[in-house]
């Protein structure tokens, strides 16, 4: 699939498109994404900075939906008791909810799937928070990760 996206695609088009799925189906993974095309196709920096940026922002498309999709639950009757239950075990987190969320962005843990749905009924992030740390982290990560192949 990754070799059909690329050459109908391009590293950019399906840098974008590979971010999109995996920030919806948490199988697929951009980071083998990146870090394969970089071993792969050997990209200049540039090149690979700008399919981070494009990761980034097709991820986060992703984490937007997530994010939203956690409100609605708040209003779905047979979800209220099962947040409440949730609300219980989140409760740890709430000292540090933007240090947690940016350790999800950076490392993956806790995985920022799940902190998608309760960043904002659970964890009481803004939009626009959630936005800017999540994005910042996942271009952090991404860069990270596509370089090393270009290291050795």
């Amino acid at each position: 699939m990754t070799g059909s996206l690329l050459a109908s695609l391009g590293m950019y088009g399906a840098s974008l498109a590979i971010a999109l799925i995996a920030g919806v189906f948490p199988l697929a993974s951009l980071e083998v994404f990146l870090v394969g095309l970089s071993a792969i196709k050997h990209p200049s920096v540039g090149q690979l900075a700008i399919c981070c940026l494009l990761g980034a922002f097709g991820h986060q498309v992703a984490k937007t939906i997530t994010y939203f999709a956690g409100e609605g639950a708040l209003e779905n009757e047979k979800m209220k008791p099962r947040i409440e239950k949730l609300r219980v075990r989140i409760a740890k987190w709430d000292r540090y909810p933007h240090g947690i969320l940016f350790l999800a962005a950076t490392v993956g843990l806790p995985p920022m799937y799940l902190i998608g749905f309760i960043a904002h009924p659970l964890m009481n992030i803004r939009f626009w928070r959630f936005t800017l740390l999540t994005f910042v982290g996942r271009v952090g990560r991404y860069m990270f990760l596509a370089v090393i192949p270009l290291l050795f």
